[in-house]
C-alpha cells in the first residue's frame, strides 16, 4: 500500500502463440485454474481472455492460412530502387513496418487487425519518400481527398452553427 492505494501487479503479457494455445487447451477441457498456473496469470485473466474481453480474436480468421509477404515485396522494391546512402534509414524503416504488417497478418487478434491500416499507410508514405518521383494519383488518393474535404466542411460548420428553428422553442 502506498499513500492509501493498493498496488496491483499487471498481468503477464500473453503472446499470440500462447493465446492460441491457451484457447485450444480450454476447448479441450483444461480447467481455467490449471491454465492460469501454466501461463502465470490469474484465473480471472484467463476467463477474460477466453471470453474475448481482452485480446479479442477475429472470428473465422485462421492465422495458419494467412500468409503475408510484405517483407519480401519491400525487399524486392528496395533492391530495384536507386537509393542513396541517406535513404538507409527510410529503407530500414520500411523493412520494420513490413515486418510488423506480416506479424499483424499472421495474428488473429483484433488489436493486430486494428493496427494494420495505420501500419500500411505509414509504409506507403515511407516507400513514397524512397521512390522520390511524383506518382499518378489513384482512387485511394481521390478517396482521401474527398474525406479531407468532408472533414474540413464539418469543422467549418461546427464553427458556424446553423440557426435554430424558432418553432422548437415554443
Amino acid at each position: 500500500m502506498f499513500m492509501g492505494m493498493v498496488l496491483v501487479s499487471a498481468e503477464r503479457k500473453i503472446g499470440d502463440e500462447d493465446l492460441s494455445c491457451l484457447r485450444r487447451l480450454a476447448e479441450e477441457g483444461v480447467p481455467t485454474s490449471d491454465l492460469a498456473d501454466a501461463f502465470g496469470v490469474s484465473t480471472q485473466h484467463v476467463r477474460r481472455l477466453l471470453r474475448g474481453e481482452q485480446r479479442a480474436s477475429i472470428a473465422g480468421l485462421d492465422p495458419d492460412v494467412v500468409r503475408a509477404d510484405v517483407v519480401r515485396a519491400v525487399d524486392e522494391f528496395l533492391e530495384e530502387a536507386d537509393l542513396s546512402a541517406a535513404d538507409g534509414v527510410l529503407a530500414a524503416t520500411s523493412r520494420a513496418l513490413a515486418g510488423k504488417l506480416d506479424a499483424c497478418a499472421s495474428s488473429s487478434s483484433a488489436a493486430a487487425a486494428a493496427a494494420t491500416p495505420r501500419l500500411a499507410s505509414e509504409l506507403v508514405s515511407v516507400l513514397a519518400a524512397l521512390d522520390g518521383g511524383p506518382r499518378e494519383l489513384d482512387e485511394l488518393d481521390d478517396l482521401q481527398a474527398r474525406r479531407a474535404s468532408r472533414l474540413l466542411a464539418r469543422a467549418a460548420s461546427a464553427d458556424f452553427p446553423k440557426p435554430q428553428d424558432p418553432r422548437r422553442h415554443r
